[in-house]
Formats: C-alpha cells, structure tokens, sequence
C-alpha cells in the first residue's frame, strides 16, 4: 500500500511541477535580453544610427523614424556615419537602430537582427534593402520595428 501511495503522490506532483515550470515562463514576450525597448520607453529617447543612406532614401528614413517616435514616445538621436561603423556601434550597445542599405547575403546577418525593408533597389545582381537593423536578442524592440515597417507599407510606405 505504500508503494501505491508514494505513486500517487509522485503523480500529483508532476502536474504541480508542470504549472510551476509554465508560471516561470510566463511573463512579457518577446523579451529583450538587454532591456533595450523598455530602456527607451523609460528614458524617453533611442539612438539611432543613419548609415550613407542616399538622398532619395532619406524621407523613408525619416518617416520611419517619425513613427517609431510616436510607438514608443521617446525621441530619437540621430547621427550619420558609415555601414561597417555604425553596426559596430550597434554591436557594442551604443546604438539601439541602424538603418541603411544591406545586401541579402550580408556578412552581419548572424550578428544583428535585420527587419523587414522599408524599400528595395537592385545594385547590378545583387538587391539591397533599406533596412532597420538591431541588436539581436532585443526581440520586443525587434518586433515593434517590425510593426512599424508592416504598417507604413500598409499606408504606402515601401
């Protein structure tokens, strides 16, 4: 009868473990694992780095910008540089955004979560595209910059 008992109470405790183990994991997801979106949202303000972008890719920048103002109600930062430096800077968390033009096959795919297009061109047979960039892991920041450029092409943006 004991073994019976010991059974049951094993049995009773495997649920109990399944709902322990499912309210650790609850929480706000996606999450960023440096904090970024909440940063910004809190200090009112995000960095943002504008990389050689070409005169006719300024305005889709700009309007961008404007709306991930208005998502997140902090102030952007603004300073332009050079590709390779500004995604370093990204790299190293002193930007929160880069936005300039990638090639499909960029080298920094696996080092930087690049998001959606906000539009295409092609350079001879390659297709770059305008394209935000963050700091990988920074996923509820990701998935805002997403929103962001999903609903400005929704209103004739891209």
């Amino acid at each position: 009868m004991l073994w019976g008992e010991n059974r049951r109470a094993s049995a009773l405790r495997f649920p109990a473990i399944l709902v322990c183990l499912a309210l650790a994991a609850c929480g706000p997801y996606p999450r960023d694992v440096s904090g970024t979106l909440d940063d910004i949202e809190q200090g009112g303000r995000f960095r943002v780095g504008l990389a050689d972008l070409r005169a006719e890719d300024g305005p889709a920048a700009q309007a961008f910008v404007r709306r991930v103002e208005q998502a997140t109600g902090a102030k952007a930062e603004i300073e332009a540089g050079h590709l390779e430096g500004q995604l370093a800077r990204l790299e190293e968390g002193q930007l929160d955004l880069v936005i300039g033009e990638l090639a499909e096959d960029t080298p920094w795919a696996p080092s930087v979560a690049i998001v959606e297009p906000l539009s295409k061109r092609r350079e001879g047979k390659r297709v770059l595209g305008l394209s935000p960039v963050a700091a990988n892991g920074e996923n509820r920041w990701v998935a805002l910059l997403e929103r962001e450029v999903r609903d400005s092409a929704g209103e004739g943006g891209s």
